[in-house]
């Protein structure tokens, strides 16, 4: 079993979220292709992103 730790605190209370974020012209459209997983410590707060596979899809961009 891996265990996560915090790189600045070394704890391991962390929390995951998914953040989701639009880029300049995919605002036009309210479309956002850009998703990151977050991996947070509770204890200092520090953040780490993860990119996560996202394909297109038009049915998001039109329906918004």
């Amino acid at each position: 079993m891996t265990t996560v730790r915090c790189l600045v605190c070394n704890s391991q209370e962390m929390e995951n979220d998914t953040v989701i974020m639009q880029g300049k012209w995919s605002r036009l459209v309210n479309y956002s292709n850009k998703k990151y997983d977050a991996i947070s410590c509770k204890d200092c707060g520090y953040t780490m992103l993860f990119k996560q596979n996202s394909k297109f899809n038009i049915l998001e961009a039109i329906m918004g």
